[in-house]
Formats: structure tokens, C-alpha cells, sequence
């Protein structure tokens, strides 16, 4: 019997690479504050979101352009630092901090691995990723403190840091660096941002906290900033309407 013979099934596809969340690339930035000695970090959340999802097609097309794309993002965010250089073929970064001209390069290419190393002159720290958590988690350790990024569930936040009454959070982060005690998480919840950050401001003056509060207005989402310092403690709310909810990033610090 005559026939023709059927081609053979195609292979499975490739598997995608894992990317990391926005958080993480975030955390890269904030890891080069603790290799250049400035210890914590706050982040606006609600600029960062939106032009992290200019990325998307990156990552899915291609994972480690969108690697250097994100961490080069996270890392203009700190007007302290210059962005020198961006190399997306060869994974590297080459940053300079403004005030000193020191100078530290991210190499990304050790990232699938779930490892990156930045060095500074005859300095290195190595990033170490984690995967098998929601959201993935990242650890920074050297001779200056460590700092956990992601994972973990508030339990080391600080008492004197308000909560807000029905609101999930999650992407805990904290820093120790010198004696200083910093970290961050964010929050979501159905209430306004004006709500919100109405709830923290009587919270820290009732707590005898100094506060700073103001409005903003980005793309057409409406959010605000709150600055509460007291003595040696800080804490700053960031709030945006992202995604029909309010998001907020919630940082604090404590000094020696």
C-alpha cells in the first residue's frame, strides 16, 4: 500500500525564561545603594509600574535584553547615580555615583543562574536570586550589611510602621546596613489613594510623627506621598490607582 509518511510531531517547545518580577529589577537598584554605601531606598511605584510594562514584549521576545532593560530602568531611578553605560548583548551596566565618581559595574549574564555579581574596584558582592517563592526573592550580602528582597511575610517590619486595616501586602524587602534598619512592602487595597493616605497621616501624627504630605497626578492616575520622621525613624507612603485598585510601597528607616 502506497502512502506517504507522515512527518514527525514537532519537539516541545522551549521552555520561556524565567523573568523576574518588576520588584526584583527594582531591587537591583537598590542593592547598588548598599555596594555604594547609601543605605536604604524608596522607590515610586507608580512611575516604575507604568513603564515597566513597556518591557513586556522584551521579556517574552527576548529575556535578557529585558534584563538589562530593567535593571538600567531601576537604576536611573536614583538621581544619586549615572548610568555610564548599557550594554544589552554583553549583560553589563556601568553606573557612577555623582557625588564621589565611584564606579561599579552589574554584570547580569550569570542571572539565569540565579546569580549576578557587581563589582567596584577590587570589590565584589554576589546577588543571589530565588525562584521558588511567589515572587521570587533576592539576597545581597557584604562586608557592608544584607538585604532580602522579596519573600518572606512582614514579620520584620517594625511595629511603629502603621498598617493598613484590610489591605493584602506583600513584597516585603528589609536592608541592614551599618546599624541602619530600612526595608520596604507594598499594599493593595479598594479604597482611594486619598483615603489611604489620609488613614497613614492621622496614624503617624497620633504616633508624634512629623508629616509631609502631597498629591499627584501621573497618565491620568491620580496618587500622593507621605513623608512621617521622628527622631531616628521614617517611614514614606507612595500611593498610586494602578489596575482598578490603590497600590501603595510602603519604606521605612531606622538609623542608630
Amino acid at each position: 500500500m502506497n502512502g506517504t509518511v507522515p512527518p514527525p510531531p514537532p519537539g516541545a517547545p522551549a521552555p520561556k525564561k524565567k523573568g523576574l518580577s518588576p520588584l526584583a529589577w527594582f531591587a537591583i537598584g537598590c542593592g547598588a545603594l548598599i555596594v555604594l554605601g547609601l543605605g536604604s531606598c524608596f522607590v515610586m511605584t507608580a512611575i516604575v509600574a507604568n513603564k515597566a510594562k513597556n518591557f513586556v514584549s522584551d521579556l517574552e521576545n527576548n529575556p535578557d535584553a529585558f534584563a538589562v532593560k530593567g535593571a538600567e530602568l531601576a537604576l536611573k531611578l536614583n538621581p544619586e547615580l549615572e548610568v555610564l553605560s548599557s550594554d544589552a548583548e554583553a549583560g553589563t551596566i556601568t553606573v557612577r555615583e555623582k557625588a564621589t565618581g565611584k564606579e561599579i559595574t552589574f554584570d547580569l549574564e550569570d542571572i539565569k543562574a540565579g546569580k549576578f555579581s557587581v563589582r567596584s574596584g577590587d570589590e565584589e558582592t554576589t546577588v543571589d536570586l530565588d525562584a521558588s517563592q511567589k515572587g521570587g526573592s533576592m539576597t545581597v550580602t557584604s562586608d557592608q550589611g544584607t538585604m532580602v528582597i522579596g519573600g518572606g511575610d512582614g514579620g520584620q517590619v517594625p511595629d511603629w510602621v502603621p498598617s493598613y486595616p484590610g489591605a493584602r501586602a506583600d513584597s516585603f524587602s528589609n536592608v541592614k546596613v551599618n546599624g541602619e534598619s530600612s526595608g520596604t512592602f507594598t499594599l493593595h487595597t479598594a479604597d482611594s489613594a486619598a483615603t489611604v493616605l489620609a488613614y497613614f497621616e492621622e496614624k503617624a501624627k497620633a504616633a508624634g510623627f512629623e508629616v509631609e504630605k502631597s498629591t499627584l497626578e501621573t497618565a491620568g492616575a491620580v496618587g500622593g506621598n507621605l513623608v512621617a520622621r521622628s527622631g531616628n525613624r521614617t517611614f514614606n507612603v507612595t500611593v498610586a490607582t494602578q489596575e482598578g485598585e490603590t497600590q501603595g510601597l510602603i519604606a521605612y528607616t531606622e538609623k542608630p
